[in-house]
């Protein structure tokens, strides 16, 4: 448990350094730069492809469970 509150002091540490040097802005940027990019990609394969999108088809199909509650 130590070694973790003091890995956790370090990365807290470092990362507030990045961070007020503005290093992690230009990673964020790289970041949603290339989310846009593939977002964009995938579009087009789908619109290629006839595929319907994501937002219209559920993730999860429901299933059928028996009535009968779990054994203990």
């Amino acid at each position: 448990m130590i070694r973790t509150l003091i890995f956790g002091a370090i990365a807290g540490y470092v990362g507030k350094k990045l961070y007020d040097e503005g290093k992690l802005t230009e990673f964020k940027d790289d970041i949603v730069a290339r989310y846009g990019e593939a977002k964009a990609k995938l579009d087009e394969q789908r619109a290629e492809t006839g595929t319907v999108t994501a937002s219209s088809t559920p993730l999860v199909t429901p299933s059928v469970t028996s009535s009968r509650p779990l054994p203990n």
